[in-house]
């Protein structure tokens, strides 16, 4: 019995040592685990990423808004998100959400317990056939903002970290306004703001119910949810969202039976506004040019441009239409195709309206799809339509008038000989005749009359940018031009002679809602209102010659161009309140169209009827204003004498003129030219020469003399010429002021000469100072003279100055 009783007490020490080894062991494992998990957690910490609530900011679409604050496009690099602050949601489109997402939010941690032992109940009961999430709004959050979606234990236990991390930093509400911002909706959409608009085109706050319940049904699976993939399955969804908010008692039963009798009224699926394509890297190209790429694509910008998309659209149809119409009936190659696969001959338009410079339509070719290569701004030779500063510069500096006569004739300058389009002259034409056939050595002829650097300095008043050299070819567009600028310098005489620059974006806004940029209207007065008259007076003769753009009631004006062998053709036509250049032709010489006539009175033309058919709508149809210093006359079409008499045969046209600058019978209107030259020497009077030494002598034109009398080009009493600084940049005011207090200016004239072209005469001074202001238009040195006359005309005095405008 002894010994039995010893058997067993060693059996229960060995029993007992057992369960101590093993309790040893379970403990020492826990303590390794613990240390190695504690290890694990602490490097998976020091690995989280930062979270600071003032540096939370989740990418965010940038939008584009048309002329009347509808939505164009959202800009985004990645994610299509509009950040809205939880006030501005639904209150019962939160409540879905939570339904479905989280129903004890605010009630649980970064970690819902409960509802983690009841999804493995639920799993275990179920056999695995229901699976419910354990996951959190904050955990979710976690995962989107700074995770992965891999399923790992690392993942989760990161999750697990940030999600806790998240709640010791931010508010529940907080959290809540951050998710509903970040989650995913399908359709690209990014947050329940985009996803509101993306769906049923309302804002977030404005979800009722129903809808606020099939978004919350989107976020567990958005491809298979997508009302516009799946509407049945959606419904199905946000009826399990419906079931859970009754059955939680977040809704009534009544307004449960309504949500699910609703009728969902999805918004048309968005669809690309390929003709919008155009407008809108142009809109991102200047955003990006002020405040950067990642301002554009993320920064929630909201930016209102001045394009009319009725406008835009029918641009798009009127190129289509017209080319397309071209190739089916075999005028154009159908189909045919660059090196680069891009379709030719390629278009492009631009519409701006007049009076302000706001671009309203802007079609850079056929298909963005296909190209998305801008022609606006593209470099182009703009052939006779370029003409608009050869006969503005003459009419403006007075070496023409509407109805001097100009020959056309075989005619070399420099070693060059201009054609005319149509392969033969046309002899004796007035200036108004010469617009209308577009004469090429009439052009030239003007140009040369005036002056070239005369011609190059109106259009860069007239905003033309691009390098322009004094040759004679330029005078029939011989250097490329943007389209841009072209429309933009029509629209300056329909305006009257007022140039604005042309802008498209209005105003743009951050995502606060606060002021970034808002456009400032640039402009001036480029040329005399009544030489603009003029010029309209001849151009709208020009358009009613032109039917295939001529539109019956619409008081308009414009110019045809075409370059050699038909390359380039345009059409630019303007109103007082809508100028439109259209262009047509190859990207390049790789191809060519050698049996097509490509004029501007063609195809372009054409283009601009149609889209003038509906752009008329847009504005009233008010005629060119007639300024009180216009004067009508009858002058002879034949010599371009003024006539009081009626017809006696030939043919006699009523021409505008400005007062003081009429055309009489004289020599001048006969191709010759008038100038005065010192009687001895018979080389050109300088101003400064006393006039009783000079006379005027009758040349044939190109036989004049061209150098002055060096004896009287100096003259003893000067004038002092100050600005208000020596350097300027383009665009800039330039005050200047000339004192000439030291002289009685009674019956004294100043004439004012920048860069050898006349620009003002004053006769008003205040306390002896003659004061006048200029814009800086170009780059390089500029030549500020001042000459004092009397009543004669002699030179009482002379000043100069040189001042430097940078870019």
């Amino acid at each position: 019995m002894e010994e039995m009783n010893k058997n067993k007490k060693k059996k229960r020490s060995i029993l007992k040592a057992i369960i101590v080894t093993l309790i040893v062991f379970v403990l020492i494992i826990g303590l390794i685990g613990g240390t190695v998990f504690a290890i694990y957690i602490n490097k998976a910490k020091q690995g989280l990423p930062n979270i600071d609530i003032y540096t939370f900011s989740p990418d965010q679409a940038s939008q584009i808004f048309d002329y009347k604050g509808n939505l164009i496009t959202n800009v985004y690099a990645t994610e299509n998100r509009i950040y809205v602050k939880l006030s501005e949601i639904s209150p019962i489109a939160i409540k879905a959400v939570l339904a479905q997402e989280d129903k004890r939010f605010y009630e649980h941690g970064a970690l819902d317990y409960k509802g983690i032992l009841r999804a493995i109940y639920v799993a275990i009961i179920s056999r695995g056939r229901t699976i419910e999430g354990a996951s959190t709004i904050t955990q979710q959050l976690a995962r989107t903002m700074f995770l992965t979606q891999e399923r790992t234990i690392d993942r989760k236990i990161k999750e697990a970290l940030l999600a806790t991390e998240l709640e010791k930093r931010f508010t529940k509400d907080q959290i809540l306004e951050m998710y509903l911002n970040q989650v995913y909706f399908g359709s690209g959409a990014y947050g329940i703001e985009q996803a509101s608009l993306t769906y049923f085109g309302k804002h977030a706050k404005d979800l009722d119910l129903a809808e606020g319940a099939m978004l919350a049904g989107i976020i567990q699976a958005p491809s298979e949810y997508n009302p516009y993939a799946n509407f049945d399955y959606a419904k199905t969804a946000q009826k399990e969202v419906l079931d859970k908010m009754l059955s939680y008692k977040m809704i009534s039963q009544d307004e449960y039976n309504k949500a699910i009798n609703e009728e969902i009224k999805l918004t048309n699926k968005p669809v690309e506004k390929d003709n919008m394509g155009y407008v809108i890297d142009y809109v991102k190209d200047f955003v990006a040019s002020k405040f950067g790429s990642t301002m554009l694509y993320a920064g929630g910008l909201k930016i209102y441009t001045t394009v009319i998309p009725e406008l835009q659209k029918a641009a798009t149809q009127a190129i289509d239409e017209v080319l397309n119409k071209a190739e089916n009936d075999n005028i154009f190659p159908k189909g045919k195709k660059d090196s680069k696969g891009v379709i030719q001959p390629q278009a492009a338009l631009t519409a701006i309206n007049a009076n302000t410079g706001a671009i309203l339509a802007m079609v850079g070719g056929r298909d963005y799809d296909n190209t998305k290569y801008n022609r606006t701004v593209a470099l182009k030779q703009p052939g006779s339509s370029f003409k608009i500063f050869d006969y503005t510069s003459a009419i403006l500096y007075g070496s023409i008038t509407p109805s001097s006569i100009i020959l056309s004739e075989n005619y070399t300058i420099d070693n060059w000989t201009p054609h005319e389009w149509e392969g033969k002259y046309f002899g004796y034409l007035s200036v108004r005749e010469a617009l209308n056939q577009s004469s090429n050595v009439c052009a030239v002829k003007t140009a040369l009359s005036v002056g070239l650097e005369r011609v190059i300095f109106t259009a860069r008043k007239f905003g033309i940018t691009t390098p322009l050299n004094p040759y004679p070819s330029i005078a029939i567009g011989s250097f490329e031009i943007k389209q841009l600028e072209m429309a933009n310098a029509y629209a300056t005489l329909g305006n009257g002679g007022i140039y604005h620059e042309p802008y498209i974006v209005t105003k743009i806004l951050s995502s606060d809602g606060r002021v970034l940029y808002e456009h400032q209207d640039q402009s001036y007065r480029a040329i005399p209102e009544d030489v603009a008259y003029i010029m309209n007076n001849l151009f709208s003769y020009v358009m009613a010659h032109k039917s295939n753009a001529k539109i019956s009631g619409l008081p308009s004006a414009g110019k045809t161009g075409s370059t050699d062998n038909w390359r380039d053709a345009w059409f630019d036509g303007y109103t007082p309140n809508i100028s439109v250049s259209v262009w047509v032709g190859p990207d390049s010489d790789e191809i060519t169209f050698p049996d097509v006539m490509n004029a501007g009175a063609r195809f372009p033309a054409m283009i601009w009827r149609k889209f003038m058919l509906v752009a008329m709508n847009y504005f009233p149809k008010n005629d060119f204003a007639k300024p009180q210093n216009i004067t009508f006359k009858n002058a002879y079409d034949d010599t371009g004498y003024l006539t009081d008499k009626p017809s006696d045969g030939k043919t006699i046209i009523k021409y505008a003129y400005h007062n003081g600058f009429l055309p009489g019978t004289d020599i001048r209107d006969l191709g010759f030219v008038v100038v005065r030259v010192v009687k001895d020497s018979g080389l050109l009077a300088p101003p400064t020469c006393p006039l009783d030494l000079t006379e005027e002598r009758v040349f044939i034109k190109g036989t004049e003399p061209t150098q002055y009398d060096p004896r009287y080009e100096t003259v003893t009493q000067t004038l002092s010429i100050s600005t208000d600084k020596d350097t300027y940049k383009v665009g800039e005011p330039i005050n200047i002021s000339v004192d000439a207090s030291q002289f009685d200016l009674s019956n004294k004239t100043l004439n004012l000469i920048i860069d050898n072209l006349p620009v003002a005469n004053l006769t008003n001074e205040q306390n002896g100072f003659y004061n006048y202001s200029i814009l800086a238009l170009r780059t390089g040195d500029m030549k500020i003279e001042a000459y004092l006359k009397d009543s004669n005309g002699n030179v009482v005095a002379y000043g100069e100055k040189i001042i430097t405008i940078n870019p």
